[in-house]
């Protein structure tokens, strides 16, 4: 199957939702918590303002999975400026099909383009092992009440 990719605008809003909720599906939360994930990681019209949005369709244009990015380096314990992933999900149908390195992939082009030095992401705990295969690095904890444990961090040049 191919996938080509897009630069989502406001108008995949309901796409992009769809495919969070179904990229959740996967992380085998009960119904009470899988309703207020989707609630909480629910994106809206207003987050064009400061984060990108790309995608990537299937062959009958369908939105499969979904970058979202923006520039943000409060995280970085340096003076670096970097792209922070702020969500990768992929639908639950189209997962195990690299999508994920792909748009990995992508989010270094966008750095790259954009002049930053870095990529980074909060990432769950079971991701982390996705990011690490992926040239990311752990982000040591200097303060346990600010740090995110599992901040993760990669060149891109």
């Amino acid at each position: 199957m191919s996938y080509r990719l897009t630069h989502e605008t406001p108008d995949a809003l309901d796409a992009i939702n769809q495919v969070l909720a179904s990229s959740i599906t996967a992380w085998q939360l009960s119904d009470r918590l899988y309703r207020l994930s989707v609630n909480a990681y629910r994106y809206r019209h207003s987050d064009w303002i400061d984060h990108q949005f790309y995608g990537l369709r299937n062959e009958n244009n369908t939105l499969v999975a979904i970058l979202v990015v923006n520039e943000d380096s409060s995280d970085l314990p340096d003076d670096h400026q970097c792209l922070q992933i702020q969500g990768l999900f992929i639908a639950k149908d189209h997962q195990k099909r690299r999508l994920g390195s792909r748009l990995i992939h992508e989010a270094v082009q966008v750095a790259l383009d954009q002049g930053l030095e870095l990529l980074l992401v909060k990432a769950h705990e079971s991701a982390v092992s996705f990011f690490e295969h992926l040239r990311f690095h752990r982000i040591p904890v200097t303060d346990e009440v600010r740090d995110y444990p599992y901040r993760l961090v990669r060149s891109v040049i």
